[in-house]
């Protein structure tokens, strides 16, 4: 049933392109040939590659686009790709997303690239997405997106796909850009960049970056993001080659936004409680800003104002140089010192005040006696409404989080291409890529009491005798629990791979494409073992619990290693038309990352096989890309938060199998100079295969079958565009839909369709002074893109409740900037 659904959608698909094609070949006779799109990405070839003659799915995001869309981080960035699912909820870093059906989250499906080599060598570590370390700015001057195919044999954990961010090089004259950008939620950015020659000398600089101060889209009462990046390089061409060395560094804070409480209305919509706005209003704010976590060791400050912190300091060397004519050896290295810490006030359990004092405490009060529970705000000591309060009667459990990970990485990728004539042409590549990676992962977080309003209030749990009277207060100052989590660990690891790839064009329309590579990674570390104990610091509840340091250490030390490989075909129909079929299987090794929480894990090596078919045409006029694929995914590791006796989070990690079907669709039309659209749809049947667990009531229950988390079986994104007054000015509308999707394996949290409409404006004054307008989520929508994972992801405790937790895109916002060239 599955293979016949696949099969009708790439009938289908393939009988309108070929309708369309038919048509555009015949409007483009007359026309120039187009240049195409040259690619650079996950190939090794000496002769240059169109886009529409690549054996892979590929999208290409230009300057010009970057420039129209201005993306606030690397997942809006990569909203308008084709196959991937892009959450960007959270804000501009920290997001997920998800390629061809690979359920794992962040981005440890793709490896994030800055000039063909990688900016993290594992962007899934936990804690520390890759989308930390890449800012967008407009040192950027294009994105190149490699969809399966080969881009797991170039790089490592790239089993999904390979983004390379393009940056700009100094050229031959002196040349710049600043760039003030201000948004709607008091947001003031400002960027710029200036390159070209050193002297009269054949070297060229550029020096770029931004600064700039937000209270974010959803503000919390004080300032979120502050901060920037600068990027220096020096570069130079020379006869038989190039080189290039360059610095980056990051020093900012952003803000993270979170879940919130959501119910639904008549329709079944989700929409915030009564009280509570849930397109811009945030649980955090000034009340739960500072917080003295109670250690064996001290008072820890937590500042939620730190939110993502990052100092990041980038070094990067490139060299290239032709050794004869058809022998050219590339050799880029990059090292990277980093500090991060995440501090967040994230909601945990929401219910009617009056339930949730009772759940948690209801067996320290003696009805007979008289005694009762209640909540007293923390400033002011009153009671609270516990049936109206804040027109919703609700309160929360929050985690007041706070993970510290610094890291360090050096990475070099070594390279030989030759071109060789031997029935046909060969463009062949032999690489070596050497990483080590050193990780800290330090954790502490709280258990808060808050009222359910924008920019909560802090309550204390107390118990009252039967006059009313105080007797007993559980929290210490809205703290009800120290140390829910707790970590302490350090690891280091060396990976090595060896990558060998062969691009055989037989003839002029007919090219083979095989490529392989073996990886190994060692790692080794410790973890500190863990103990409950009462620190006796306070006169509450609040730590009689805590979770703290054992003070001995579990060391660990393993190796892993695995094969990949691909192999492809790719035939011209025409210079303008090609058709592909890929076959690659691939892997995902364990890492530092899969021990900092458990010295005694044993991670398994995730092995993946991908299928791809594809139809691709290009001319002035029109551009449309089809790929059909299959991703079979073995051993998918899921991890999942339970909460002991004690109230403290443990980590379970559970295995399954899936399977993806799936259509990807991309295309331009411009009938005409002053209108154009582009669209790109993914339709996804992605399932589990085998997925077998045993839940804490000790049942085994069977979810094989059931859908895959947060994966849409629908998203496509429709952008019409219009030129006028000479092309001065450019206006486009972005009309996105995103299908039904649920929360967690069991399938029994839906998350509803959505759609969304941006709206994106340039004008040019004249060739150096120019204006910009955007409008982001132009309805007003609530979008639901993630329900309650810390509730579970496998069988979510809040199925069924009246009241959930769930993160929403953001609501309405408004950007305005001018730029100047010079």
């Amino acid at each position: 049933m599955i293979k016949f659904r696949f099969r009708t959608q790439v009938s289908a698909c393939a009988l309108a392109i070929a309708t369309l094609v038919s048509a555009a070949a015949h409007a483009d006779e007359a026309a120039p040939e187009s240049a195409g799109d040259i690619i650079v990405t996950a190939r090794a070839g000496n002769q240059a590659q169109k886009k529409v003659e690549a054996s892979y799915a590929i999208s290409t995001i230009s300057e010009a686009e970057l420039q129209m869309k201005a993306p606030l981080g690397v997942g809006e960035a990569l909203k308008n790709v084709p196959g991937f699912w892009v959450e960007s909820s959270s804000g501009e870093a920290s997001g997920n997303i998800r390629v061809r059906g690979i359920p794992t989250d962040g981005y440890s499906a793709l490896s994030l690239l800055e000039d063909g080599i990688t900016i993290q060598h594992d962007a899934g570590l936990g804690w520390l997405n890759g989308d930390q370390a890449l800012r967008m700015d407009q040192t950027i001057q294009g994105i190149e997106v490699v969809r399966g195919g080969p881009s797991s044999i170039f790089y490592s954990n790239a089993p999904g796909a390979v983004v390379n961010f393009i940056t700009r090089r100094g050229g031959d004259h002196l040349e710049g850009a600043v760039r003030y950008e201000g948004a709607s939620y008091n947001s003031h950015r400002l960027d710029g960049w200036i390159g070209g020659p050193i002297g009269n000398s054949d070297w060229r600089f550029l020096v770029g970056g931004y600064y700039r101060l937000s209270d974010g889209q959803r503000h919390t009462g004080y300032r979120q993001d502050e901060g920037g990046q600068i990027r220096a390089t020096i570069s130079r061409d020379f006869d038989r080659g190039s080189i290039m060395v360059g610095v980056k560094r990051i020093d900012e804070r952003i803000g993270n936004a979170m879940v919130t409480p959501f119910i639904n209305d008549s329709n079944g919509d989700p929409v915030g409680v009564p009280g509570f706005n849930a397109k811009r209003d945030i649980i955090a704010g000034p009340e739960t800003r500072y917080f003295d976590f109670l250690t064996p060791d001290g008072v820890e400050k937590f500042d939620n104002a730190v939110g993502t912190t990052i100092k990041l300091t980038q070094l990067t060397g490139q060299f290239k140089y032709d050794l004869t004519d058809d022998l050219t050896i590339n050799h880029t290295m990059r090292y990277r010192d980093s500090w991060t810490k995440r501090n967040s006030i994230t909601p945990r359990t929401v219910a009617s005040a009056a339930d949730l004092l009772s759940s948690t405490y209801g067996s320290y009060a003696d009805a007979a006696a008289g005694q009762t529970l209640d909540f007293i705000y923390t400033g002011s000591g009153q009671s609270m409404d516990l049936a109206n309060a804040n027109g919703n009667g609700l309160a929360l459990l929050n985690l007041a989080r706070s993970f510290t990970i610094p890291e360090d990485e050096f990475v070099s990728d070594t390279r030989l291409q030759q071109s060789i004539e031997l029935a046909g042409h060969h463009d062949i590549a032999l690489g070596f890529y050497y990483a080590n990676v050193k990780e800290t992962y330090l954790s502490n977080s709280a258990a808060i009491f808050t009222d359910v309003k924008d920019n909560a209030s802090l309550l204390d749990a107390v118990l009252r005798d039967a006059s009313g009277n105080v007797i007993y207060t559980f929290s210490n100052n809205g703290v009800a629990s120290y140390g829910s989590e707790y970590n302490n660990a350090r690891g280091s690891s060396d990976t090595i791979a060896i990558y060998a790839s062969d691009e055989w064009k037989l003839t002029d329309q007919l090219r083979i494409d095989g490529g392989l590579r073996w990886e190994q990674i060692k790692t080794r570390g410790q973890v500190e073992g863990k103990s409950t104990v009462n620190l006796g610091q306070s006169a509450t509840a609040a730590d009689d619990a805590v979770l703290v340091g054992s003070g001995t250490y579990t060391p660990f030390s393993r190796k892993y290693d695995a094969m990949a490989w691909t192999l492809g075909a790719n035939y011209q129909l025409h210079p303008r038309m090609g058709a592909f079929a890929r076959f690659t299987s691939t892997f995902r090794l364990p890492s530092v990352s899969s021990f900092l929480g458990n010295a005694a894990a044993n991670p398994v090596v995730q092995k993946m096989d991908f299928y791809e078919v594809g139809l691709k045409y290009s001319s002035p006029t029109f551009d449309v890309y089809l790929t059909g694929f299959n991703s079979v995914y073995k051993s998918y590791e899921i991890s999942d938060y339970r909460q002991n006796s004690a109230g403290q989070y443990v980590l379970n990690t559970v295995y399954g199998d899936t399977k993806t079907w799936g259509t990807e669709l991309e295309a331009t039309w411009r009938p005409v100079h002053w209108f154009d659209i582009h669209a790109n749809w993914t339709w996804q049947d992605a399932k589990f295969t085998d997925f077998v667990y045993t839940n804490s009531s000790g049942q085994t229950v069977d979810y094989s079958n059931n859908r895959l988390i947060r994966v849409p079986e629908h998203s496509f994104r429709i952008t019409p565009a219009v030129n006028l007054l000479d092309d001065r000015l450019r206006i486009e509308a972005d009309f996105a839909y995103y299908g039904q999707r649920y929360a967690e394996v069991a399938n029994q949290i839906s998350l509803p369709s959505y759609k969304t409409i941006d709206l994106n404006a340039k004008f040019d004054v004249n060739d150096r002074l120019s204006f910009n307008l955007y409008v982001n989520n132009l309805t007003n929508e609530i979008g639901l893109t993630e329900g309650n994972p810390r509730a579970g992801s496998i069988d979510n405790e809040e199925v069924g409740d009246l009241v959930y937790i769930a993160r929403s895109i953001f609501g309405r916002s408004v950007r305005g900037a001018v730029t100047f060239k010079f």
